[in-house]
């Protein structure tokens, strides 16, 4: 098939004019990357701090009550019981991970990102162990006192791929 010069510089024209077009609806659908689920709204550094102000003054805090209710998206670290596991926050964040207790089964493994909807608490372990079938004492010792989510919903976001873990 033999096309004109003419058709040829059109055909020519238009090409670039696509693929601009399409590397901006990719780099659109990409988002910040700043959490593992992308959600809107307080990630697990926001839960764990008392409220009282953004320390960095970067404009990002989100002042999570106690009481309040919240969506999270994470990757789970650990799971230290069939209805208790831990969240880790973002690469910067240097904090100790985000206890989450749900009042059912909690069907997730180290590696998966979730999607945990609940509330914010302060953890005591003799409050909620018998409620929330948790592990022994000492596996909680350091989320004594510490703010932690009773989680109402926790969906699956992502696996890990298989021989990741």
């Amino acid at each position: 098939m033999r096309m004109s010069i003419d058709r040829l510089k059109l055909w020519l024209g238009a090409v670039p004019a696509a693929v601009v077009a399409s590397s901006v609806l990719a780099l659109s659908a990409c988002g910040d990357g700043g959490t593992a689920g992308g959600e809107e709204g307080p990630d697990v550094e926001d839960v764990q701090e008392d409220g009282e102000g953004d320390e960095e003054g970067d404009g990002d805090d989100e002042n999570v009550e106690l009481g309040s209710t919240v969506t999270v998206s994470s990757e789970v670290t650990e799971v230290l019981s069939n209805q208790s596991f831990r969240l880790e926050g973002t690469d910067d964040w240097e904090n100790d991970p985000l206890l989450v207790v749900s009042a059912r089964q909690a069907d997730v493994a180290a590696g998966d990102v979730v999607e945990v909807t609940g509330t914010v608490e302060e953890f005591e372990y003799t409050t909620y162990s018998e409620d929330y079938s948790l592990a022994e004492e000492g596996d909680y010792e350091h989320f004594e006192e510490q703010r932690f989510i009773v989680a109402d919903q926790v969906s699956q976001v992502a696996s890990p791929s298989p021989g990741t873990e």
